[in-house]
């Protein structure tokens, strides 16, 4: 059950950091935002590590793995998720997105051999279908097909990174210096995707306005910290749904931190209606 308490409060900090940037980029729009909250996400893991797991090693090959998921996640599912909303917009994009809880599900089942049951499957097919409700909200074609590719990988690198971190954590020491490692990675390569393939000079946000991206990454760093607790104590067709349902959270979150950027709808509503079923079913059926 601890595992799953991990998993909700994962995804709970994925809201709040999400808002809290998107509060900082309302006011200030910048590249560099985004950057700073993996760089206080970053600090905070490293922090947190050396009070709790100080022993473990870093530099040893079992912790490369998590250099890679680094890499992949949110490095190049960022600029992914980029080019599906410059071209179909933010809505089908997030829609697509959030059908990560079923691509982790189908690979942990293919990769990990895990078996879950009727309830946990039908729990996963409610969030997905919460989720798709949350996100959608109607737009006239004026794209073409083959753009729906770019949503679609980042949704399975999202899921392959459950998988691989599920996996990773078997030969580690600190699932807490692990979360660092990816952390720091990301934050070294969307520092240079900014520098050398965007060609931004490196400007940190106004001081009124920066503590908005440094309460995001520290929310960022305790998604980090929950999200690989949760995966090294239980299978990722359990917590992997749970993790990848913070829109439900958003919903709840945004009047008290986004108020007047974000709108909650009755149809966002009966979609985390949904989630919230399909997260019980998903803690009852787990065996």
């Amino acid at each position: 059950m601890l595992a799953i308490a991990f998993g909700i409060l994962a995804s709970l900090c994925f809201a709040a950091a999400s808002l809290l940037a998107q509060r900082g980029l309302h006011l200030t729009p910048t590249p560099w935002g985004a950057w700073l909250t993996l760089v206080a996400n970053t600090i905070f893991l490293l922090t947190v590590h050396f009070f709790v797991y100080s022993q473990a090693p870093i530099f040893v090959a079992d912790n490369l793995v998590f250099v890679a998921v680094g890499l992949f996640v949110p490095g190049l599912t960022r600029v992914l998720t980029f080019r599906g909303i410059r071209a179909m917009g933010s809505a089908i994009t997030s829609t697509i997105v959030n059908t990560t809880p079923m691509f982790s599900t189908a690979l942990a089942m293919l990769i990990l051999r895990e078996r879950p049951g009727p309830l946990v499957l039908f729990g996963v097919a409610l969030i997905v279908s919460g989720l798709a409700i949350i996100s959608w909200e109607g737009s006239e074609r004026s794209w073409k097909k083959t753009e729906l590719i770019f949503p679609f990988l980042a949704a399975v690198l999202f899921s392959m990174k459950d998988v691989t971190v599920r996996w990773g954590l078997e030969g580690s020491g600190s699932p807490i210096l692990a979360a660092a490692i990816a952390a720091a990675t990301s934050t070294v390569e969307i520092l240079l995707i900014n520098l050398y393939v965007h060609g931004e000079k490196l400007a940190l946000p106004p001081r009124h306005v920066i503590h908005w991206f440094a309460a995001s990454g520290i929310c960022t760093g305790g998604s980090f910290l929950f999200m690989f607790l949760a995966l090294s104590m239980e299978r990722v067709s359990i917590v992997g749904p749970l993790i990848n349902s913070y829109a439900v959270f958003v919903l709840v979150l945004t009047p008290l931190i986004a108020r007047r950027i974000e709108t909650v709808t009755l149809h966002k509503m009966a979609g985390a209606a949904l989630v919230v079923v399909g997260i019980f079913l998903i803690s009852v059926g787990r065996d």
